[in-house]
């Protein structure tokens, strides 16, 4: 993808949702992808799939669940990410995935993207045999990790265990390319993004790529009724989750040490935000 502390599983709580600045003068550029479907207006962030489509989610857990959002979405968020990858990183690297859920974007990049190496981490390790299922015998994937991004040390366990892969050899391969963050400051408490975002700046190296995706509020206003509705929803939910405006996000990034700071508009009402380590 919860509790109201640290929830960061993200594909999780869409799941079960989904059925019931700063000045404009300094406002980052933002750039149309070519989207793969059509798009529209939805009270969740991701177009409602219908009750078959949900059977296998995480409503009705097991060991192959998968997220029907994440399917949808994957193709659009690989069609965004990896350029950005490959040209802050052209000769890989590793990616760190906070709030993995069932692994479905992991397993899909590491297919497009084989010259990296990917670490799925979420908050705890509930859905970790839905992401080995979709992962399957990818070999630049490596085991699940356990991660809190509210844990201010969670970037040194991550480096821990990048730097004991014995299966990666050199300095260069085994520095952090690029953290991805998918489907996460909204239904969790805005101090996850925080720490997401101070420990991506401890753990990426200088010239990494910061890769947030969701739905995000612009100069504070809803970009859509439906987006109202749902945030609405979450707020109601957990007083601590709802939609982040993405220029604060970007303001506490530039705290932290991101900068070049490029907004991506995305299909359903979404957007990405890509930012390089200075």
């Amino acid at each position: 993808m919860a509790s109201h502390i640290c929830r960061v599983s993200a594909v999780a709580s869409l799941a079960s949702l989904a059925r019931s600045a700063r000045s404009r003068a300094a406002r980052p550029v933002v750039h149309q992808t070519r989207a793969p479907f059509a798009t529209r207006a939805s009270a969740s962030p991701e177009p409602a799939p219908d009750s078959e489509t949900m059977s296998n989610d995480f409503g009705t857990f097991n060991k192959a669940a998968s997220s029907s959002a994440a399917e949808r979405n994957k193709v659009p968020i690989a069609e965004a990410f990896a350029p950005r990858l490959r040209a802050c990183a052209p000769t890989g690297g590793v990616v760190v995935e906070l709030a993995c859920g069932t692994g479905q974007h992991c397993a899909h990049l590491s297919r497009e993207l084989p010259d990296f190496v990917f670490v799925p981490t979420d908050l705890d390790d509930t859905a970790f045999d839905a992401v080995r299922h979709h992962v399957g015998t990818s070999p630049n994937v490596r085991a699940p990790i356990v991660v809190d991004a509210c844990d201010a040390q969670w970037s040194e366990r991550v480096k821990r265990v990048i730097e004991s892969d014995k299966s990666v050899e050199g300095d260069k391969e085994k520095s952090v390319a690029a953290v991805l963050v998918v489907n996460m400051t909204h239904i969790a408490p805005w101090s996850a993004t925080l720490g997401a975002l101070a420990g991506a700046a401890l753990i990426a190296r200088r010239g990494g790529l910061l890769f947030v995706y969701g739905p995000f509020k612009r100069d504070g206003e809803h970009t859509s009724e439906g987006n109202a509705v749902f945030d609405e929803s979450l707020r109601r939910q957990n007083d601590e989750w709802g939609y982040r405006d993405i220029e604060a996000v970007i303001a506490e990034a530039e705290k932290v040490g991101f900068e070049r700071a490029e907004i991506v508009q995305m299909p359903a009402n979404n957007f990405a935000l890509a930012m390089t380590r200075s």
